[in-house]
């Protein structure tokens, strides 16, 4: 095999979704530490080639490491996230460190904190050109120290460039999204000796009803993108053309329809779930799927099984792929809901979905994969993200 003259360390390496991403773009992924075994696993048969390493990264050495041209690192998010109900104190952390003396049994903010400084501790090391991640956007709002974190990063000699995202529109031509909404904080650290630093504009496309097919431009209802970030508040989407003055714009997403896997059998919803024992969908369920019989005729389509949620039809993105459940229910419909048909969507069908290529091999139990699934970076986001690293360290 060729060697590549850019490198990349991916710790918190999960499923593999940001090494697939890297390496899709003319990385070498050189270097990839998680803690768990199933994701050790995967990284191993994915990138047999790999430094592969399973640790625990707060108490990492890493002057073990070789030294590569980018690290990659996504922080535990777990706590702030909508799957974690955004409540600290009831998350649980997944790294393996002990609680403060009095605190047994209960979540230390400050451990899984610490994750977001193992990446200052292995760019002091290392002194890489590139370290990036993402994050969902409370880790910017919620974490106190997010700001004292940014200016230890500049005393490190690096810029600083946040960028807030929907991984279902960080495409380029040819390198389509994910079907999938999923919001992201993106953090990109170029260091100061670099000629330039990334250009991280989220320029999706768009359809214009004045002028047509565009390249959408991302704007913000605030001058500075920092205090959007901070105040929770999401980008819009405008027509870069001037004629139209403007106009708002939905970026194009790729729909869910790309990911399904036609065939696989259904469960009559009249015949119940199992459930160490047969027993009926809740009435919930049950109401949802009457609307989207109600809403697309005789066409597939998807109840989410989430509060404020209801239905999808083909030609839409899912919503967020998380970690724990399976939010996500296909219906074969009919004449009536009891004769409806219905399945959950699959382990390969959601990995499709993150931007996994079939023969990606997960490894683990079906829990263990839905989990590095669910916690994995997008391919496709880490691709988009890779692209534009790679053109200011070539």
């Amino acid at each position: 095999m060729t060697e590549r003259l850019l490198t990349s360390t991916h710790l918190f390496a999960g499923g593999g979704g940001d090494a697939c991403g890297f390496d899709g773009s003319g990385f070498g992924v050189a270097v990839a530490v998680n803690h768990v075994t199933p994701a050790v696993e995967t990284l191993r048969a994915a990138f047999p080639s790999c430094d592969t390493r399973q640790a625990d990264i707060t108490k990492l050495d890493f002057r073990s490491l070789p030294r590569t041209r980018v690290l990659v690192g996504s922080p535990i998010c777990k706590e702030v996230s909508p799957a974690g109900s955004n409540r600290a104190e009831k998350a649980q952390t997944e790294l393996t460190v002990q609680p403060s003396p009095g605190q047994e049994g209960k979540t230390d903010w400050s451990l899984t904190r610490m994750t977001a400084y193992d990446l200052l501790r292995a760019a002091e090391v290392h002194d890489y050109d590139v370290v990036c991640g993402e994050n969902v956007p409370r880790f910017a709002t919620t974490w106190r120290l997010f700001d004292p974190w940014l200016r230890m990063w500049a005393a490190l000699d690096y810029h600083i460039q946040i960028v807030d995202a929907d991984a279902a529109f960080l495409a380029d031509p040819g390198f389509p999204g994910v079907p999938q909404h999923r919001r992201r904080l993106l953090f990109c650290f170029t260091h100061k000796r670099l000629k330039r630093q990334p250009d991280l504009r989220v320029r999706p496309p768009a359809e214009c009803r004045v002028c047509g097919p565009v390249v959408a431009l991302q704007r913000w209802a605030k001058p500075h993108a920092r205090k959007i970030v901070h105040g929770g508040q999401s980008a819009v989407f405008v027509c870069p053309n001037r004629r139209c003055g403007h106009l708002p714009v939905t970026p194009t997403a790729r729909p869910l329809a790309d990911v399904l896997e036609p065939g696989l059998p259904t469960r009559r919803i009249g015949d119940g779930k199992y459930v160490h024992k047969f027993v009926p969908y809740a009435e919930e369920t049950r109401r949802k799927v009457e609307i989207g019989l109600r809403r697309f005729g005789g066409a597939p389509f998807i109840v989410v099984l989430r509060r404020n949620c209801t239905v999808l039809g083909m030609d839409e993105p899912l919503g967020t792929i998380t970690a724990e459940g399976n939010h996500f229910a296909y219906i074969e419909p009919a004449a009536t809901v009891d004769d409806s048909g219905l399945r959950m969507l699959s382990i390969r069908e959601k990995a499709r979905a993150q931007g996994f290529d079939d023969d990606h091999p997960l490894r683990g139990t079906g829990t263990e994969k839905n989990r590095l699934i669910g916690n994995a970076v997008p391919v496709t986001a880490a691709g988009w993200m890779s692209r534009r690293v790679a053109e200011v360290c070539s």
